[in-house]
């Protein structure tokens, strides 16, 4: 327990250093780095110079960019609808840009709502994972594509054929684990019997005993995510290329808005600097790359330009930042407070009256069957009648009666309500109130 407890703390300190060095990095980007590359005031005015049409423009294309995202997770979780997936998708991101290493407390909010919607546990971690090598597929190929589109124009620069290399590097890599994990029950095999031992280990430092069946579980789930591949990987892909698409298109829009002209920055280049910062910001620093993304965009898109233009592209990467991460933030909080707000409203039943269900009509059924099984109701012999006289004489009327007795059943012999046949509504698996729960 002590040990424990120990393990607790160091986990509460790395987690406070995590976020006191997300805080310090923010300040000193957007408090010293920032204004030395840009002017604030500079850009304010040249934001506030964008034309109607241009306005429109990017809010056609942010909201291009919320669905291809939502797309995605529908895609990746089948079964879900585009609304749910909305809903999921904004209120884990507001948790993800807010909180430093907030990645598994999103994960947490999405699990949440998932699992209201009846969704397996086993559905929704085949779903995350599947989701996450995508995405990071996409970060880790994307440099490729824009090396390729930079050669073609011959701008391509140093930096970007190292981010080229170290991504395609990494992207074989995982790409053939995932393969290899995927198409090998041996391999996977191997991997559950290393995940169990290494559970073993852990739980063993708490005195406790985990799972013991991983590897048939790894097995499982291959099956599992062979088939999803299988029957919807094409349109996975599909929708990962237009996630990540849509989001260079965001920064290009304003690139474009800003003034900044393809003279000064070729959509080629544009890219190039789009897929640089998403390989950078694989290293969760701060939450969303806030501040990396903005400085390593600004500096990279502005090499060799003056003052004027530098401010243009700080302007247009400040807005498009905005547009991608910020406002996101206020749509997913005010989405999932309504989404808990209604399942409380939902989950609030008000308890049956069992004094008025026990009037209703099983008590009448239950009161003609008590009825029926009582044998001095409606069948007691009228003794003061007399004898009957069609009676035989030879008969004795002690055995008669004993006889009579043995017919009919006796009172505390009476049937329950496990004897009584099932309401109409029962056999149909309907509701009955005679398993209404006592309050």
């Amino acid at each position: 327990m002590t040990e424990a407890a120990s393990d607790q703390r160091r986990k509460r300190r790395r987690q406070r250093l995590t976020q006191l060095l997300a805080i310090v990095v923010i300040l000193a980007v957007f408090g010293f780095i920032f204004p030395r590359i840009a002017s604030y005031s500079s850009a304010w005015n040249i934001v506030r110079s964008m034309t109607a049409a241009w306005i429109l423009t990017l809010i056609g294309v942010m909201a291009l960019n919320l669905v291809t995202g939502w797309w995605f997770i529908s895609t990746c979780l089948p079964g879900l609808k585009l609304r749910r997936a909305a809903a999921m998708n904004l209120s884990s991101t507001a948790v993800a840009n807010t909180v430093p290493g907030g990645g598994a407390i999103a994960l947490g909010v999405s699990w949440n709502m998932a699992s209201a919607w009846g969704i397996s546990g086993e559905t929704f971690t085949l779903y995350t994972l599947v989701s996450g090598l995508w995405s990071q597929f996409a970060k880790f190929g994307t440099p490729a594509v824009a090396l390729i589109a930079l050669v073609a124009v011959g701008g391509a620069d140093r930096t970007l054929v190292l981010a080229t290399v170290l991504g395609t590097a990494v992207f074989l890599a995982a790409f053939g684990a995932v393969v290899a994990a995927l198409y090998d029950d041996r391999f996977m095999a191997a991997l559950g019997r290393l995940a169990q031992r290494v559970l073993n280990r852990v739980m063993g430092w708490f005195r406790r005993t985990g799972p013991q069946n991983l590897e048939q579980g790894f097995l499982d789930f291959r099956h599992q995510a062979a088939h999803l591949i299988k029957t919807r990987g094409w349109l996975i892909s599909l929708s990962t290329l237009a996630s990540d698409l849509t989001g260079w298109v965001v920064q290009l829009a304003c690139l474009r808005a800003c003034g900044v002209t393809s003279d000064v920055v070729s959509w080629e280049k544009s890219f190039a600097g789009y897929a640089l910062i998403r390989l950078l910001t694989t290293i969760p620093i701060t939450p969303g790359g806030l501040g990396i993304t903005e400085v390593g965009l600004t500096a990279y898109l502005a090499s060799g330009q003056g003052t004027a233009v530098t401010d243009r592209i700080g302007a247009a990467i400040l807005l498009a930042r905005a547009l991608t991460f910020v406002i996101p933030i206020p749509l997913g909080a005010v989405n999932f407070t309504v989404w808990k707000w209604l399942r409380r409203k939902i989950d609030v039943v008000p308890e049956p009256d069992v004094a008025s269900a026990d009037a209703g009509p099983d008590a009448d059924a239950a009161a003609s069957t008590d009825a029926a099984a009582d044998p001095e109701a409606d069948t007691e012999p009228n003794t003061d009648a007399g004898p009957d006289p069609d009676a035989d004489p030879d008969t004795d009327p002690d055995t008669d009666a004993d006889t009579d007795a043995d017919a009919i059943p006796a009172a505390d012999t009476a049937p329950t309500a496990d004897t009584v046949p099932a309401a109409e509504g029962e056999r149909s698996g309907g509701p009955s109130t005679s398993t209404a729960p006592t309050p």
